[in-house]
């Protein structure tokens, strides 16, 4: 009475298995790198954002009557603002700041009325 050898994989089963799984491994890889820096980026964007609207809404609280162009520049983030026009006046204000090879921009534009005296 001899037992065949019918049951269990073969090496070449074996092998393709490991190769169908080493190739999943790096694709997963790839996309954790990715999401990775994806989120570096979104996070970077967001912090120009509201440090734009943060610089506009001090801008705002000054008054109408003390608006001027300048720059202000603190570590890597840089903005800048540009106050044209009479009544109203527009400001402009670019926001940016670098983290290694990602570079975020924000821009924001408001118009602002001259108060006008109460009677």
């Amino acid at each position: 009475m001899s037992k065949g050898l019918g049951s269990g994989f073969t090496l070449v089963e074996v092998m393709v298995a490991l190769v169908v799984l080493a190739v999943s491994v790096l694709g997963l890889s790839a996309a954790v790198s990715v999401v990775s820096s994806n989120t570096k980026i979104s996070h970077l964007r967001t912090k120009v954002s509201v440090r734009a609207q943060a610089e506009m809404e001090r801008l705002l609280a000054s008054g109408p009557d003390r608006l001027g162009s300048g720059a202000v520049v603190q570590g890597d983030l840089h903005v800048q603002w540009e106050v044209s026009g009479v009544s109203p006046k527009q400001i402009l204000l670019v926001a940016r700041q670098r983290l290694g090879r990602w570079e975020a921009a924000d821009t924001l534009v408001t118009f602002v009325a001259a108060r006008s005296a109460d009677p």
